[in-house]
């Protein structure tokens, strides 16, 4: 008997609608650009896990990190836990008013689409967004190179993040992240709803 294959979706598509101030309807372009990653199968290549935040919030200058192979959300009558082994797609919509700056860790870093943890970043402006997708290779995720940071510039910041990826079992104690163990966790149990 063949082996239940799973079947993961990752849409991304940005559209556009345009009025006339007296139009009754307006033209729309739905779909103009889209990106499609759909995988079936049992292989280490396949996409299983999402975690997702909305809503969180920054001060002007101020920065946290959240810890990708030590997640949590609250669920229907507890927690889930979720361990990332690697990542295939990053995304984060900043509502602003500030610009918000995402980069590696300052500790424990994950250069995941970087490739270095030396002065690299993405800057996402106020109503702005950024989607990184890992195509063919995923970003791996191990317990000393797992820590991706948000910091708030100009202002403060509301913004949503979005991580979608493989997971495996949660490193057993959380005290290997190194000595960012301690925040990041708090951090991670702070943004969980």
């Amino acid at each position: 008997m063949e082996a239940v294959k799973n079947q993961t979706q990752v849409r991304a598509e940005i559209g556009w609608l345009w009025q006339r101030e007296d139009d009754c309807c307006g033209q729309s372009d739905s779909g103009a650009v889209r990106y499609n990653v759909f995988k079936k199968d049992i292989s280490e290549n396949r996409l299983e896990g999402v975690w997702s935040k909305v809503g969180m919030e920054l001060a002007d200058g101020e920065s946290t990190s959240i810890v990708l192979d030590y997640l949590t959300r609250k669920t229907v009558g507890g927690t889930l836990d979720i361990g990332f082994l690697d990542i295939r797609a990053l995304m984060v919509v900043n509502h602003g008013p500030g610009t918000l700056i995402v980069k590696p860790g300052a500790s424990s870093a994950w250069e995941g689409p970087w490739g270095s943890s030396v002065s690299q970043q993405n800057i996402v402006p106020s109503g702005g967004s950024i989607l990184i997708s890992a195509g063919s290779e995923p970003w791996k995720v191990t317990i000393i190179a797992n820590t991706l940071t948000f910091e708030a510039d100009d202002d403060k910041c509301l913004y949503d993040v979005a991580v979608v990826g493989k997971i495996g079992d949660l490193p057993s104690d959380n005290s290997s992240s190194g000595s960012n163990s301690s925040s990041s966790s708090e951090t991670s149990e702070s943004i969980s709803e």
